[in-house]
This record gives C-alpha cells, sequence and structure tokens, in this order.
C-alpha cells in the first residue's frame, strides 16, 4: 500500500504554512505531509524552500513538530533538507517531542546516513551523482546518469530512493527491481497517475493535490 504525502502547498494552502500542516494534521487518509527546511541565522530550524531573507517571518519546526505531538497525530513529516549538514538538527528536535519515528529526511540528505536510518531516508536520486550533473537540469540527466546513481546509492545502503515521476521510466523502475529499491515520486498532480503509481504500490507519492485525491477516491466509493 503507497503513502501519500501532501506536498507542502497542497491543495491551495500556503506553502510551509502553520495553515498547511493544521488542515492535514487530523485527514487520516493522508499519511504524511512534506516541508521543505532550512536554518536561520539564530540556528533555529524554518519551514522554506528558498534562500531565507532578513527580517521576514518563517515557521519554526519546532512549532510543527509540537502541534503536532500535541494532537497525538500519526502523520508522517517529509522534512525535506534545502542545504547541508541539518540531519543531527532535526533528528535531535523530532527525538525531543517523540517523534523521530515519524520523520523522514529527504532532499541535502548525506549518503553516510544512510547505514544508520535507512528507514527514514528518502533518498533523492541526485545525491547519488557527480557533482558535475548537480547544476543541471532533470531534463538533461541521461538515462545512464540515473541508473549509475541507482546502482550507487544501493551500494550506500539506500532503501528508499527520491525520484520526480517524469524521470521514473521503465529502465529507472527494472533497475530499481534489481537493486531491491523502494521509490518515492514527486511531484505528482495528475489524479489518475496517482491512482495508477497506486496500483504499482510505489512506496510513496507526493502531491498538491492530496485532499483532492481522497475526496474523488470517497466520491467513487459512493
Amino acid at each position: 500500500m503507497s503513502y501519500l504525502t501532501a506536498q507542502s502547498g497542497s491543495d491551495g494552502l500556503a506553502d510551509n504554512s502553520m495553515e498547511f500542516v493544521v488542515f492535514f494534521c487530523d485527514k487520516q487518509d493522508i499519511s504524511a505531509i512534506k516541508v521543505d527546511v532550512r536554518m536561520n541565522k539564530e540556528h533555529q530550524l524554518v519551514l522554506h524552500h528558498d534562500t531565507l531573507e532578513e527580517g521576514k517571518y518563517y515557521v519554526a519546526l519546532e512549532d510543527v513538530f509540537a502541534h503536532i505531538a500535541r494532537e497525538k497525530s500519526p502523520l508522517r513529516i517529509n522534512c525535506d533538507l534545502k542545504e547541508s549538514g541539518l540531519e543531527e538538527a532535526v533528528y535531535g528536535l523530532a527525538d525531543e517531542y517523540a517523534l523521530w519515528p515519524q520523520v523522514e529526511l529527504s532532499g541535502t540528505v548525506a549518503c553516510g546516513y544512510l547505514a544508520r536510518w535507512s528507514d527514514h531516508i528518502l533518498m533523492n536520486i541526485e545525491n547519488g551523482m557527480v557533482d558535475a550533473f548537480h547544476g543541471e537540469h532533470i531534463g538533461r540527466w541521461g538515462e545512464n546518469v540515473l541508473l549509475e546513481a541507482l546502482a550507487k546509492l544501493s551500494r550506500s545502503k539506500a532503501k528508499i530512493i527520491n525520484i520526480n515521476h517524469q524521470l521514473f521510466t521503465d529502465a529507472v523502475k527494472e533497475k530499481g527491481k534489481l537493486l531491491e529499491l523502494e521509490f518515492s515520486l514527486w511531484t505528482v498532480n495528475d489524479l489518475i497517475a496517482i491512482e495508477n503509481y497506486e496500483k504499482e504500490n510505489i512506496y510513496n507519492i507526493t502531491t498538491r493535490k492530496a485532499w483532492a485525491y481522497i475526496q474523488q477516491k470517497r466520491e467513487q466509493a459512493e
């Protein structure tokens, strides 16, 4: 059975906002939320996708964890790390709120953490590529580059590969099966595509239409 993750800003809610967190906190059919994580100058983990701006307010990751812990929600939290070196800080904060079992890391996660936390990491496929490819747009990554990255990440003990669904080709899928890898696909906004990936038992599907998809499924079941 696939996990369904609400991408930050799903269903028209503000990106990386408490409004987004609160809305999905009690939605039992939603497996997880994804938030973007950075560290500010005060060494506080905050939610934002792009470079932080001086004097601007950002939601603190601690407030997210505190709300989910207070509500005793089983919701998983995919922390997409937007800069390197945040792994231990996220772990420490999650552990403080007894939420580490519900936390998954993606983004700029160092491969060295795979041996320790493989079940908690949705390892971005680009983390298995040489640095020369990191500046390239994903559309220019050849299939051979993707397959080599899968092999490298598998050797590093990766279990779940986080990949743009447009790059999830038949060759990538078959290579993943050979290496006994699971896949987390982002960002799948076509409702029919989400349903098809669920039928394939893809490990995780991240979407900006999470609640719309659940509502459609309920209507079809009536």
